[in-house]
């Protein structure tokens, strides 16, 4: 994947759902590790974002499960990481 962090604003974010360009979206955080994200409310509207459009029923994109696995086999030592240190 080619990654780049920047600010995304909430038109460009309303656009890319228009676009159809919007695959995917989840937030990520210590309790949470990573939780997708299917509707936003944005000034009053309701955005739907798809989670995975080849399966109406799933809990996680394809994006958002493969991240939420890496980091889950991190976290329960099933992978090495630099980001964990054994104990």
């Amino acid at each position: 994947f080619k990654v780049s962090e920047r600010r995304v604003t909430m038109p460009e974010v309303v656009q890319a759902i228009a676009d159809g360009r919007m695959l995917e979206a989840f937030g990520a955080g210590t309790a949470c590790v990573v939780c997708s994200v299917s509707v936003v409310l944005y000034n009053g509207v309701e955005y739907q974002i798809p989670v995975d459009p080849s399966d109406p029923d799933a809990v996680f994109g394809p994006l958002t499960k493969r991240l939420r696995d890496e980091l889950l086999d991190i976290q329960y030592g099933k992978k090495p990481s630099p980001w964990a240190v054994p104990i």
